[in-house]
């Protein structure tokens, strides 16, 4: 007797096999918007840093001797649109939007400066406005969370699950 046809069980079987591996690969291909968000903010935070430590402050708000003003020089604000407005290329199609909502911890202040030193401070560039506690930032996303702290005198950047 000559078998041309597949048994039920052999069908369910695959079915269940291809099943199986659809479901590995589509786990595969979840966006990872807080993940990016939060690295895309990380990198926006270093950048703002590094312009501040190459830089030096006269005063915030002061005209420099060359007549520029020096505000948002290693200022950079953290929240939605500003982010996403940064992140545009004006000289080519490159861009990326920000989807997370970002939330600062004191949930006021969101505007976060560097000095010369690579200290971070509120703004004003004085001694005075110098942070002296962790400055923290929370990025949330569909009910997911990181949390992203600013160390005093340093700057350095942690990321939190």
């Amino acid at each position: 007797m000559i078998k041309n046809a597949f048994t039920l069980i052999e069908l369910i079987f695959a079915i269940v096999i291809i099943g199986i591996m659809a479901k590995v690969g589509s786990s595969t291909f979840e966006p990872r918007y807080l993940a990016n968000d939060t690295n895309f903010i990380v990198a926006k935070i270093k950048e703002a840093q590094f312009i501040g430590i190459g830089y030096e402050h006269n005063g915030f708000g002061v005209e420099d001797s060359d007549g520029s003003d020096n505000i948002g020089q290693g200022c950079i604000k953290l929240d939605k649109v500003a982010l996403s407005e940064s992140a545009t290329d004006k000289n080519s199609s490159v861009s990326y939007k920000v989807k997370s909502n970002i939330v600062s911890e004191d949930g006021v202040s969101t505007l976060l400066c560097f000095d010369s030193k690579g200290s971070p401070h509120d703004g004003d560039f004085t001694q005075s406005s110098l942070y002296s506690e962790k400055k923290s930032f929370t990025i949330k996303y569909n009910g997911k969370q990181k949390s992203i702290t600013v160390e005093p005198i340093t700057g350095y950047v942690i990321i939190k699950n």
